[in-house]
Protein backbone atom coordinates (compact mmCIF):
# COMPACT_ATOMS: atom_id res chain seq x y z
CA UNK A 1 0.00 0.00 0.00
CA UNK A 2 2.89 2.43 0.73
CA UNK A 3 4.19 1.83 -2.63
CA UNK A 4 0.88 2.06 -4.32
CA UNK A 5 0.60 5.59 -2.47
CA UNK A 6 4.06 6.76 -3.56
CA UNK A 7 2.99 5.91 -7.86
CA UNK A 8 -0.56 7.31 -7.01
CA UNK A 9 0.99 10.66 -5.82
CA UNK A 10 3.01 10.65 -9.02
CA UNK A 11 0.20 9.96 -11.23
CA UNK A 12 1.24 6.46 -11.98
CA UNK A 13 -1.12 3.57 -11.78
CA UNK A 14 0.12 -0.06 -10.93
CA UNK A 15 -0.74 -3.47 -12.20
CA UNK A 16 0.70 -5.62 -9.27
CA UNK A 17 2.72 -5.66 -6.38
CA UNK A 18 5.73 -5.87 -8.19
CA UNK A 19 5.84 -2.13 -9.14
CA UNK A 20 4.50 -1.06 -6.32
CA UNK A 21 7.85 -2.89 -4.46
CA UNK A 22 10.07 -1.70 -6.59
CA UNK A 23 8.64 2.23 -5.75
CA UNK A 24 9.77 1.23 -2.49
CA UNK A 25 13.20 0.72 -2.71
CA UNK A 26 13.70 3.66 -4.86
CA UNK A 27 13.20 5.50 -1.30
CA UNK A 28 16.38 7.02 0.70
CA UNK A 29 15.50 5.49 4.05
CA UNK A 30 17.26 3.77 7.07
CA UNK A 31 16.05 0.59 8.15
CA UNK A 32 17.25 -1.79 10.45
CA UNK A 33 17.19 -4.60 7.83
CA UNK A 34 18.01 -4.48 3.69
CA UNK A 35 15.21 -2.80 2.24
CA UNK A 36 15.21 -5.25 -0.33
CA UNK A 37 14.39 -7.83 2.02
CA UNK A 38 10.40 -7.02 1.21
CA UNK A 39 10.54 -8.85 -2.07
CA UNK A 40 10.78 -11.93 0.05
CA UNK A 41 7.91 -11.51 1.63
CA UNK A 42 6.18 -10.69 -1.58
CA UNK A 43 7.09 -14.04 -2.86
CA UNK A 44 6.12 -15.56 0.63
CA UNK A 45 2.56 -13.96 0.34
CA UNK A 46 2.09 -14.68 -3.12
CA UNK A 47 2.95 -18.65 -2.39
CA UNK A 48 1.14 -18.56 0.88
CA UNK A 49 -2.25 -16.93 -1.32
CA UNK A 50 -1.82 -18.83 -4.76
CA UNK A 51 -0.42 -22.18 -3.72
CA UNK A 52 -1.44 -22.70 -0.18
CA UNK A 53 2.06 -23.06 1.18
CA UNK A 54 2.42 -22.90 5.13
CA UNK A 55 5.22 -20.98 6.20
CA UNK A 56 7.10 -22.37 9.67
CA UNK A 57 7.72 -21.04 13.03
CA UNK A 58 10.66 -19.53 12.00
CA UNK A 59 9.20 -17.63 8.66
CA UNK A 60 6.71 -16.29 10.83
CA UNK A 61 9.26 -14.68 13.56
CA UNK A 62 10.93 -13.29 10.34
CA UNK A 63 8.11 -11.79 8.96
CA UNK A 64 7.40 -10.18 12.10
CA UNK A 65 11.14 -8.75 12.47
CA UNK A 66 10.97 -7.52 9.26
CA UNK A 67 7.47 -5.67 9.64
CA UNK A 68 9.41 -3.78 13.03
CA UNK A 69 12.36 -3.10 11.47
CA UNK A 70 11.21 -1.97 8.12
CA UNK A 71 7.40 -0.10 8.02
CA UNK A 72 8.05 2.59 10.71
CA UNK A 73 11.18 4.40 8.89
CA UNK A 74 9.34 3.58 5.22
CA UNK A 75 5.94 4.93 6.46
CA UNK A 76 7.38 7.53 7.85
CA UNK A 77 9.86 8.16 4.56
CA UNK A 78 6.57 7.89 2.27
CA UNK A 79 4.48 10.37 4.48
CA UNK A 80 7.05 12.62 3.87
CA UNK A 81 7.36 12.15 0.67
CA UNK A 82 3.56 12.60 -0.88
CA UNK A 83 2.59 15.42 2.01
CA UNK A 84 2.50 18.80 0.49
CA UNK A 85 5.27 20.64 1.35
CA UNK A 86 4.35 23.73 3.20
CA UNK A 87 5.78 27.39 1.96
Amino acid sequence: MLGDALLVSKGVGSIDHIEQINELFKLNVNTKRPIKILDNLRRLRHNINYYGYKPNMMELEDTIDIAKSCFEPIYKKVYEEISPKQL
